[in-house]
């Protein structure tokens, strides 16, 4: 975290851009009419950005259709990203909206080119901070640092990737309230009878770019606001609370002015991508496009805002802690794996609403399951351990081809995540086909060279894209202490006997096969052999808990590294 806060400290001022060796100067429109006095009557059109295209398409919540995804800058994205209040533990509404960002990110960095830059403001301190720091009886710094390191470490059990930058809004005060002088020196702010400053939605002229506005609330109460839609930016201390000295007296930032300046400060004041949950679109990203044009001048600060939807308990209400009906990340891990939690997120689009049930999960699971059994069949075939008729290697490497087509087709429309994962699972479905068909003959050959282009692709896309974990068997010859392969050579053996003593025991052995027993003796040895049966089943389920499958075919037996999660001897027992 520190030295992501020296950079942010480097990177105002067009410091970033100059580093990175780009010009910080960009076409910006400016808005000189701020003072007209004239009535907002109807939601403001998007800009549309001259740019360089990045071959994407997003659903821009500002203009409310999928539009070209054109950066500022050549290769290069700028995107803030609202991060955690940390007054309490992240739950999987939380953990679902991260994921898919994640995977955005992962996406325009590995399958587009694109260098991103990711900066996730945490927000430290805040009434609901205050509150539980006085519950607790415990400094609100001492709570929000508990909260903040509590939030990435179960990001990182998620494998989210860390933002480029984390700024908090304590270390950025100076900064926020130089932001908000700005806004006042342009006439687009107040000062209230008890030290606070509000915005000036009326004087501004321009506030509803991002939703439709209710007129209602223009004939509400405004107390000591100019206006019922005017919001904080400078909030007066109360006995009691922390503060900070200001040219308005003693207060604390406002939360919206807080994502505003520290965006600012880091990005400058043009920014390509803005990023939150759906109840953030109004009025937390409403204010802080009001408030970043108010201190530029500018006609659009934000190029694209992307929303992702909420999770719901039971397909019925949000998911929230007010709600009650929260799970927290530790729980969710408890029931479910890494890989299937992602799998899930990737199974709807980002921004659909999300129900959270064991349907879903087991659908997500189920598919967790046909991937690593691909991919553990196919790396037994390429290292000879599994036999099976020829391959038809033209079919194989034509349909390889289509889905890479197709996959950046669907993840450059909107970042279609769904429709990618059916087009990938058509390909292993296909794959696995060729696998599973019994030898012709007696011959050696091996396609080996069109199967690991094909567990290539797979293997880039689940874990470099989609941040998933699926152990090949070339790791499992790295998990010895002298990393010689002598684990591989070990569980070679170990497969190798276990299968001579699973023949013995089904009467398959080439001695008992030459016999020629009658149906009722047959019936009496295979009694008599069961607890070696049980024997090797016992071993496959020990030697599961330790991260290691052994799978079974009709002439040969495989092993593979499991998904990467060992399970205790405890723990597996219960779930038998």
């Amino acid at each position: 975290m520190g030295i992501f806060r020296c950079f942010g400290c480097l990177v105002s001022s067009g410091l970033f851009y100059r580093q990175i060796g780009v010009s910080h100067v960009a076409h910006r429109p400016k808005f000189h009419a701020f003072q007209l006095g004239k009535k907002w009557m109807s939601s403001l059109s998007w800009i549309p950005p001259d740019g360089h295209d990045t071959g994407v398409v997003f659903y821009n919540s500002a203009s409310k259709s999928k539009v070209p995804f054109k950066t500022i800058y050549p290769g290069l994205v700028s995107w803030y990203m609202c991060g955690p209040t940390v007054y309490d533990s992240a739950h999987i509404g939380h953990a679902l909206c991260y994921v898919k960002f994640d995977i955005i990110r992962r996406i325009l960095a590995r399958v587009f080119n694109i260098n991103v830059v990711v900066v996730m403001g945490v927000t430290d301190i805040d009434d609901k901070i205050i509150k539980r720091a006085n519950e607790k009886k415990v400094d609100f710094r001492e709570l929000s640092k508990f909260y903040e390191e509590e939030f990435f470490a179960d990001m990182d059990k998620l494998r989210v990737l860390r933002p480029s930058l984390a700024p908090r809004v304590t270390e950025h005060v100076p900064f926020i309230i130089s932001f908000i002088q700005q806004i006042m020196d342009n006439k687009l702010a107040y000062i209230v009878s008890d030290g606070s400053v509000y915005f000036d939605t009326a004087a501004f002229g321009r506030y509803g770019k991002m939703t439709p506005l209710d007129r209602s609330v223009d004939t509400q109460e405004s107390g000591i606001k100019k206006s019922p839609r005017d919001f904080a930016l400078w909030k007066g201390a109360k006995p009691g609370e922390p503060y900070w000295q200001s040219p308005w007296g003693r207060g604390r930032p406002g939360w919206h002015i807080e994502c505003s300046a520290m965006a600012n400060h880091i990005l400058g004041t043009r920014l390509d991508l803005h990023s939150g949950g759906i109840d953030l679109l109004f009025p937390h990203h409403e204010n802080e496009e009001a408030q970043c044009c108010a201190h530029s001048g500018d006609l659009q600060w934000c190029n694209y805002w992307l929303h992702t939807g909420h999770l719901h308990a039971r397909d019925a209400e949000k998911m929230s802690k007010s709600l009650r009906n929260t799970i927290s990340i530790s729980e969710l891990l408890e029931e479910h794996s890494v890989n299937t939690f992602r799998f899930f997120c990737l199974l709807s689009h980002y921004r659909s609403k999300v129900a959270y049930t064991q349907t879903c999960m087991l659908e997500a699971s189920a598919h967790v399951r046909r991937v690593r059994a691909f991919l553990q069949d196919a790396y037994a075939y390429i290292n000879g351990q599994l036999k099976c008729g020829p391959l038809d290697e033209s079919g194989l490497k034509q349909k390889l081809a289509q889905t890479r087509v197709k996959v950046k087709n669907h993840l450059a429309d909107d970042m279609d995540t769904s429709k990618a994962l059916s087009s990938v699972m058509e390909l292993i479905i296909q794959a696995t086909k060729e696998l599973h068909t019994k030898p012709t003959s007696a011959s050696l050959s091996r396609s080996a060279g069109t199967m690991v282009a094909i567990c290539s692709y797979v293997h880039y896309l689940m874990e470099d894209v989609f941040g998933m974990s699926f152990p090949s068997l070339k790791d499992a010859a790295n998990m010895s202490l002298e990393s010689s392969g002598r684990l591989a050579h070990v569980m070679n053996s170990v497969v190798s006997f276990r299968h001579e003593v699973r023949s013995y025991a089904l009467l398959k052995d080439p001695t008992t096969a030459q016999l020629e027993l009658p149906p009722e003796d047959k019936k009496v040895k295979r009694k008599e052999r069961v607890p070696l049966l049980q024997a090797c089943d016992n071993l496959r389920e020990n030697l599961l808990t330790t991260g290691l499958t052994i799978k079974d075919h009709n002439e040969s037996s495989t092993w593979s590294v499991s998904d990467g999660t060992i399970v205790s001897t405890e723990k597996a027992k219960k779930k038998t």
